[in-house]
């Protein structure tokens, strides 16, 4: 089986216009800009209130509170031990956990490029010295285009994959792969597993396809691929024993959170899903001229499973079409990159030039804003003015909740502000999703009529036995509905409208 391997661009080049191009693109420097700007992008922006949220939660379990009972997680435990190190390690250090978090998801994305070309290099699917373009394609998709779902679990998860592609596609080509870096990429696929269920997809397609490829069923049962199952056999078993809690609030997970979906109509029409589906129906169709190359291939099977995973989860958002979007750009940079260093000269010229101009030059530009980067330049915040609103209003290190179905409306304000989140649940996400299939005529109206009433009756004990300085109010028709519960209604008596910003209610304690 023959693989295409990307060189170290020729000082002979020939005066093709696409030589600078390919000089930058193949250059060392490049990989130092792409990162300056990717760490310059995060300094100018904020995380999100995804990873907002479970810094909290992080933050709370350190401080002896039980996950899924006094404070309440709507994923398994994978999804805030991904960054309980960082956490941990910002508590010692005396560093906020944001900084220290974006300093790990940084150190993590070059660490796993450079241990992927090692794994290249070694398995010869690159020249000694060569795939600086296969690098400079992966910083660009793994450090700056997530903008503003950056150290998402997403973002983390098409990290930690990454190693694995490399010896997938060495095995798809029947070339020799060491065990140790076979097994050490194992492991950072059993963690990604480990993430998100549902993220099995992604190394499935690629395993799949080596064994096609070799028409074998042998490459399925190397060592990487039994790794991956133990470290998920392990995280399974740590689940049982160290976080029992957890099987308490799944029904409520499985029967309100995970039915809630976008329609499948809807879901399928989001720009970063329209443009994935472009950038691989290019792959696809032009790998197949080039000659076969199995890295390309083998990414962008695992970029298809991402697809598959966004579309399971069906929620539409825009983190989850993240990890597809990275690695199907990163395909493309491979396929590209042959045609792009020998200009004219390459056989295949006539077939990726027009692939270079209208695809991977566009994706160049339109993934990082697709993903956010102008939100992180901007500094934009969630809701402009609430951050000074609070400060105003609120007493120092206020606590903190809220009357709305939105993560983003306490979070990452809270965090902004000095303040103690303290609510159990991030949002009254239970009962806005209850309701919605209520109205919807979807489940058992009774059963889901009970977790409406439960969170309800949740954010009235927390209110009553916590005291919060600031409740925030959504005021829109969700929020104004929720005011209207009869439990809610009745721990809002005590508390009154003290200001308003970007349509959210600022509600402090009524004087004595």
């Amino acid at each position: 089986m023959r693989t295409t391997t990307i060189y170290a661009p020729a000082k002979t080049w020939s005066a093709d216009r696409g030589a600078f191009a390919a000089r930058w693109a193949s250059s060392p420097r490049t990989a130092a800009c792409i990162l300056l700007f990717a760490v310059l992008q995060q300094s100018l922006g904020h995380h999100n209130a995804d990873n907002s949220w479970l810094f909290t939660v992080c933050e709370k379990w350190l401080d002896g509170a039980r996950v899924y009972r006094d404070i309440i997680e709507t994923n398994p435990p994978a999804s805030f031990l991904l960054y309980l190190p960082a956490v941990f390690t910002a508590r010692r250090l005396h560093l906020p956990a944001e900084f220290v978090v974006s300093a790990a998801v940084f150190a993590g994305a070059l660490g796993s490029i450079m241990f992927s070309r090692r794994i290249a290099r070694e398995c010869g699917l690159i020249r000694p010295g060569g795939g600086w373009l296969a690098v400079n394609a992966a910083l660009f998709a793994l450090a700056l285009v997530p903008g503003f779902s950056f150290a998402e679990r997403e973002h983390i998860a098409s990290i930690l994959i990454l190693p694995a592609l490399a010896v997938f596609a060495a095995r798809a080509d029947a070339r020799p792969v060491p065990g140790f870096p076979a097994a050490a990429a194992g492991l950072l696929a059993g963690l990604t597993m480990a993430v998100k269920p549902h993220f099995a997809l992604a190394l499935l397609f690629p395993i799949l396809f080596t064994a096609w490829r070799q028409r074998s069923p042998r490459p399925v049962f190397s060592i990487e691929n039994f790794t991956a199952a133990a470290v998920v056999l392990a995280y399974g078993a740590a689940v049982v024993f160290l976080f029992p809690d957890f099987f308490g609030a799944l029904p409520s997970i499985l029967e309100v959170y995970v039915p809630v979906k976008e329609p499948l109509r809807l879901l399928l029409i989001h720009p970063w899903f329209l443009v994935h589906m472009a950038m691989l129906t290019v792959i696809f169709a032009l790998n197949r001229r080039a000659g076969g190359d199995a890295r390309v291939t083998v990414l962008a099977m695992a970029s298809l499973g991402f697809a598959g995973a966004f579309v399971l989860q069906g929620k539409g958002w825009v983190n989850h079409g993240l990890p597809g979007v990275s690695l199907a750009f990163l395909a493309l940079a491979l396929l590209t990159g042959p045609a792009l260093a020998a200009g004219r000269e390459h056989p295949a010229w006539p077939a990726m030039r027009p692939a270079l101009m209208f695809c991977m030059a566009p994706a160049l530009f339109g993934l990082p804003i697709l993903f956010g980067t102008v939100v992180q330049f901007t500094m934009k915040e969630e809701y402009p003015g609430l951050t000074g609103a609070v400060r105003r209003i609120g007493p120092p290190h206020p606590k903190i909740m809220a009357v709305t179905a939105e993560l983003d409306v306490g979070h990452p304000i809270v965090r902004r502000v000095g303040g103690v989140w303290a609510g159990q649940p991030h949002s009254l996400w239970l009962m806005l999703s209850a309701q919605m299939l209520i109205d919807a005529k979807r489940g058992d109206a009774a059963k889901l009529a009970a977790f409406v009433d439960q969170d309800a009756r949740m954010f009235a004990d927390n209110v009553r036995e916590r005291q919060p300085d600031i409740i925030l109010v959504s005021r829109d028709e969700t929020g104004e509905r929720m005011m209207k519960n009869p439990d809610i209604a009745m721990a809002m008596n005590h508390y009154e409208l003290a200001g308003i910003a970007d349509e959210i209610g600022i509600w402090t304690p009524k004087e004595k």
